[in-house]
């Protein structure tokens, strides 16, 4: 006896499953999303190395300016230990130079206290001065914030004898404060009157007239 199978069933049998083609589209959206996250995991990786760098940059760039900062600071220190020592150096010299009144101001008055002393000391028969404004020294160079600066003292004496121009010289050099040259001295006989043979001391025997000029060392007027 010969069975056939119904039709229907046949067709049941060759049917595709449905739950075949279920489970590829459940694949495809679980590899999607593990290629999203991926994605998105590269990027952060990406974002957090470049932050990196730039962090890594920005450290490097401040590390320099604080040894920049570090080497200014330490030649700045070599510089002052350096005039801290021309300071020791050379400050008592100009305290000196300063006392003997070759730096500053012009020390007028020890002039002529030194000039009336010599006169009260000696007994010059006349003695006249002239002291002109002070000015800077004809063809001195400035020396940076410093000028060397000049004084003229004219002197008009009546002497006795030729040594009394010396004395008053030396009454200036031991009195007077400040550094002077003489520009030139002149000695001339004083005419005597007529019938006059014994020395008189109220009367010169020599009229001489000297021109000196004072130095100082000052800060340049502008």
């Amino acid at each position: 006896m010969t069975f056939t199978r119904p039709m229907h069933r046949l067709r049941e049998g060759l049917a595709p499953d449905p739950g075949g083609f279920g489970t590829g589209c459940m694949d495809w959206k679980t590899l999607r999303n593990a290629l999203i996250f991926l994605g998105i995991s590269a990027l952060l990786s990406g974002s957090m190395m470049i932050g990196g760098a730039i962090f890594l940059d920005g450290a490097e760039d401040r590390r320099d300016a604080r040894e920049r900062r570090l080497q200014h600071a330490r030649l700045q220190h070599g510089r002052i230990r350096e005039e801290m020592a021309m300071v020791d150096t050379y400050l008592p010299q100009f305290e000196r130079f300063a006392q003997a009144g070759l730096i500053g101001e012009e020390r007028r008055l020890t002039w002529l206290e030194a000039l009336r002393a010599a006169d009260r000391r000696i007994g010059l028969p006349e003695l006249r001065y002239r002291i002109s404004s002070r000015g800077p020294q004809p063809g001195s160079p400035r020396h940076g914030p410093y000028r060397l600066y000049a004084t003229e003292m004219q002197l008009t004496m009546g002497l006795l004898h030729e040594g009394d121009l010396f004395s008053v010289l030396a009454e200036l050099d031991r009195h007077a404060v400040g550094a002077y040259s003489v520009t030139y001295c002149s000695l001339r006989r004083a005419a005597r009157l007529s019938g006059t043979l014994a020395p008189d001391a109220n009367r010169p025997n020599l009229h001489s007239e000297c021109k000196l000029r004072w130095h100082t060392l000052d800060v340049s007027e502008k």
